[in-house]
């Protein structure tokens, strides 16, 4: 898979987790987003302003049916999105030059460049994009400032991430020193060549989309302008060939019900990226561990009430109902007041205000990567210490027989 399949996986869980927990009883603005995105990549005309989010998609029912109709959908859907060669930018850098050679539009669903230049590759026609503004900008001897300058100044404070120029600044202003608008045209101009030859994504303007939904619905600030879609959601997978499929994950858990493996698949590969359990004897181990903490990936949180765990000092349980509050809860059962506000502390969540959050499928597979790295469990792995590693994260050698039976299946699935 390349990176932004990953990350399109990835978001059509996010997607599939946070829509059917869209709070309230009528339609919110929530709704109207979902809707909207469904329909984009439906290819399906826009939603009338009269009509309610999701009527005409899906067939009548209540809202939380809907919900889940719009949740399911976009899981299957978004994976599909289909690569379209051109970053965020290239078609701004299109528009640019057919404005200043005085050409149309370009036309709806064509990509970048197409009818500009002859049939080649993207890096192509990204070069001869470079050289034809170049050459476009050193053609423009009014003395005056003239429309296109302020679009080719706009175009070079998007790309650079700089902010827009503020109103009562004249084109290319606080962008270069020179004396005169000809120098500073000549300037920009070589500016633009070289951010045009240094674009390197390709994305779908639908990713755009999905990536601004995902942030609306976790409350999250708008993508920075110069951010490819999904950065800063996801991280970037350097090492592809270690994420794990929802095959071998099935083969080490065989009684798992296939569809929690499919929304704990990509937060699980997230999470061991970004903590290093990336060789096979790491993944083995700590999915080994996991699968026997979690009822083989059945559950994010135990099944007890957590009462026994009330009045427990040494989990900083020390206020009324703290044993319940913070029952075990993740892959690895993070458990008690004091665990919960370091593991909170170290995700950047507020544990110990919304305890429940450790039970979604995002934080239940992070929460389980801290605590291995915290307590350095790769270094046992790298040594097959099963011992060793039990006894710390359980205390003890409870189900050790279940543990081992879960790492010899995952150490022949990862070829061990």
């Amino acid at each position: 898979m390349t990176q932004i399949e990953i990350w399109r996986s990835q978001a059509a869980a996010t997607l599939a987790f946070l829509v059917p927990k869209i709070v309230g009883n009528a339609p919110t603005a929530n709704d109207g987003l979902v809707d909207d995105l469904i329909r984009v990549l439906n290819n399906l005309p826009a939603r009338p302003d009269t009509r309610q989010p999701y009527a005409g998609i899906f067939p009548a029912a209540d809202l939380p049916t809907w919900r889940n109709r719009a949740a399911a959908t976009l899981k299957v859907v978004v994976p599909k999105i289909q690569n379209v060669e051109g970053s965020v930018y290239d078609g701004a850098i299109d528009n640019l030059i057919r404005f200043i050679r005085n050409l149309p539009a370009r036309p709806t669903g064509r990509s970048p460049y197409a009818g500009l230049f002859p049939a080649a590759n993207l890096a192509t026609w990204r070069k001869q994009a470079s050289q034809t503004l170049v050459a476009a900008i050193a053609k423009i001897t009014d003395p005056k400032y003239v429309e296109a300058d302020s679009k080719i100044d706009d175009l070079v404070r998007a790309m650079s991430g700089l902010p827009l120029r503020p109103i009562l600044r004249k084109p290319y202003e606080g962008l270069y020193p020179a004396t005169n608008l000809v120098a500073l045209r000549q300037l920009v101009a070589k500016r633009l060549q070289q951010l045009i030859d240094g674009l390197k994504d390709d994305f779908n303007p639908k990713d755009i989309l999905v990536d601004s939904t995902i942030r609306a619905l976790n409350n999250l600030p708008p993508r920075p302008a110069d951010q490819e879609p999904y950065a800063g959601l996801y991280p970037r997978t350097t090492a592809t060939p270690n994420l794990i499929t929802q095959a071998q994950l099935s083969a080490i858990a065989p009684y798992a019900r296939q569809s929690r493996l499919t929304q704990l698949l990509p937060y699980l590969n997230e999470t061991m990226q970004k903590y290093g359990i990336t060789t096979p004897l790491r993944k083995a181990h700590f999915l080994s561990q996991t699968a026997h903490e979690s009822d083989g990936f059945n559950t994010n949180e135990e099944y007890a009430s957590g009462a026994d765990y009330e009045g427990r000092r040494d989990l900083g349980n020390t206020k009324s109902g703290d044993g319940v509050r913070f029952k075990g809860r993740g892959l690895i059962q993070v458990t008690g007041r004091s665990n919960y506000a370091e593991c909170g502390n170290d995700l950047g969540v507020d544990l110990i205000n919304n305890p429940q959050r450790l039970a979604d499928f995002d934080l239940a597979c992070l929460s389980a990567g801290w605590y291995w790295d915290t307590r350095n469990l790769n270094s046992y792995a790298d040594d097959d210490d099963i011992l060793r590693i039990t006894r710390i994260i359980n205390g003890g050698l409870n189900g050790l027989d279940d543990r081992q039976n879960y790492l010899d299946r995952a150490k022949r699935v990862f070829g061990i």
